[in-house]
């Protein structure tokens, strides 16, 4: 039995918590199971591509190599069953390790087929899933080495592991940024608090403000005085005149 990395499949095996990553093709198998193997053409070209041993499918089904039963040589033979599955109960026990799934098979999903089998080339030929010739590309592209490169970088990791990877980078990388906004070597900024009780509202910056306006008054009232004398010498020197 093909085991995949996120599906249910041994009922021994506890499901994996793979979140925010979505497995696309245990996803679609999830779909594909309820209905006609006929509403899921894609499911044709997955078993064929099976068959022939293609590295890229195989990956999807599992990263590691030794987890897949057919790493050595591709299966001759392949076919599809429809279980049904359900969470064991606290109450439900058993002699070995406790299973986390009891399951119940329905019925054949897929016929078995191999390759050059009629059923299946008619299958693919009906919708248009035959082996074509590939697009020519140029191998010295910018774009096509980058993603080979990515690839070969990331192909030991899961998916999961590759996503967390990337939140963690951004994460850290944000947090970096928000420490270097901030100042460097001053003190950090005091904040002005109201007077306590029983003490003065004139401290500091309301002491410096009382000098200004004494200060102030009392240039002003210098000013009063001095036009007031020049007033007055000036009415006695009228009165001299005369």
């Amino acid at each position: 039995e093909i085991e995949f990395m996120y599906k249910p499949g041994n009922v021994s095996a506890a499901p994996p918590v793979v979140a925010p990553h979505q497995p696309r093709l245990d996803w679609q198998m999830w779909f594909a199971a309820l209905a006609h193997h006929s509403s899921s053409p894609w499911f044709a070209s997955f078993v064929y591509r099976l068959l022939q041993g293609k590295e890229d499918v195989i990956r999807l089904v599992q990263v590691d190599e030794s987890q897949y039963p057919f790493s050595a040589r591709p299966p001759v033979y392949i076919r599809a069953q429809l279980y049904k599955y359900w969470f064991t109960g606290s109450a439900e026990g058993s002699q070995g390790p406790a299973p986390w799934w009891r399951r119940q098979q329905l019925q054949e999903f897929f016929p078995t087929v191999s390759l050059g089998d009629p059923a299946l080339e008619s299958l693919l030929s009906q919708h248009g899933l035959k082996d074509k010739p590939s697009p020519q590309r140029f191998t010295d592209a910018l774009l096509p080495w980058l993603l080979r490169s990515l690839r070969q970088l990331v192909r030991p990791f899961s998916g999961p592991t590759v996503l967390w990877s990337l939140y963690l980078v951004v994460a850290t990388v944000c947090l970096l940024r928000a420490l270097g906004r901030r100042p460097r070597g001053g003190a950090p900024p005091t904040r002005h608090k109201g007077p306590r009780r029983g003490e003065p509202t004139d401290r500091g910056g309301g002491e410096r403000n009382g000098q200004v306006r004494r200060k102030e008054a009392k240039e002003a009232e210098e000013r009063g005085e001095g036009r007031t004398r020049g007033a007055a010498d000036g009415h006695g020197a009228s009165k001299k005149k005369k």
